[in-house]
């Protein structure tokens, strides 16, 4: 019986580590997206990422009076797991956009996003452990030992950087709409309780019969 499980832990390499194509790094897991230009407006995305399986440590907190016990130990496919980090961007004509066109056969001008997960990054991880006792103690579910199944991962993002700017442009729309509407219920409230004064507020043309009214005039051009 699998059960939902949400904490904070740890990554780790289930054998050894790895080493990333474009910037050479060793890691425990990378993902690339590879952005290719193949004409002005056309263009290929490839994403490629390493299929080595890795684990999360679960740190387990010992009861009072007992001895520290040690992490649990996930294993994790990488294929179903999905990975919310801020990418490292590789742009067209670095050593990284070339190492990854060499590294694959890529032709053209590349872009390279890179994410990469190093051995002791903390994580928050979600997903589900295959038996209901495994936060309480050790078990074997299978020959590798417990897995985390359809798991999510997110790295914590040092500071606002490029993969939070498009939230913030986000809000900012959301608040200038939000400004726009109040503004209007606000004139539209006071139209309502202070007849009076809207019509002494209304502007001339608002007023203005339209038997008095002339047609516009076409746009005079400004002098240099």
């Amino acid at each position: 019986m699998s059960k939902a499980v949400a904490f904070q832990g740890t990554v780790h390499a289930g054998s050894e580590l790895l080493r990333s194509p474009v910037s050479g790094l060793a890691c425990v897991h990378w993902r690339l997206r590879i952005t290719q230009h193949i004409a002005p407006r056309m263009q290929l995305v490839h994403e490629v990422a390493s299929p080595d399986a890795f684990e999360i440590h679960w740190p387990r907190d010992a009861g009072e009076g007992q001895a520290p016990q040690p992490p649990l130990r996930l294993r994790l496919d990488p294929e179903s797991a999905r990975i919310h980090a801020a990418p490292v961007l590789h742009r067209e004509g670095t050593p990284g956009a070339l190492a990854a066109g060499k590294q694959f056969g890529l032709d053209g001008a590349l872009r390279v996003e890179e994410v990469m997960l190093h051995q002791g990054d903390e994580i928050a991880a979600e997903g589900f452990v295959d038996d209901a006792g495994a936060a309480e103690g050790p078990f074997r579910s299978a020959a590798h030992g417990p897995e985390l199944l359809d798991p999510t991962l997110r790295v914590p993002t040092p500071g606002i950087g490029p993969a939070l700017l498009p939230w913030a442009l986000g809000t900012a729309a959301v608040l200038l709409s939000a400004t726009a509407v109040t503004g209007f219920w606000a004139w539209h409230y006071h139209l309502v309780h202070h007849p009076s004064t809207a019509s002494q507020s209304q502007s001339p043309l608002m007023r203005l019969p339209f038997d008095q009214m002339k047609p516009p005039e076409p746009p005079h051009p400004r002098l240099p």
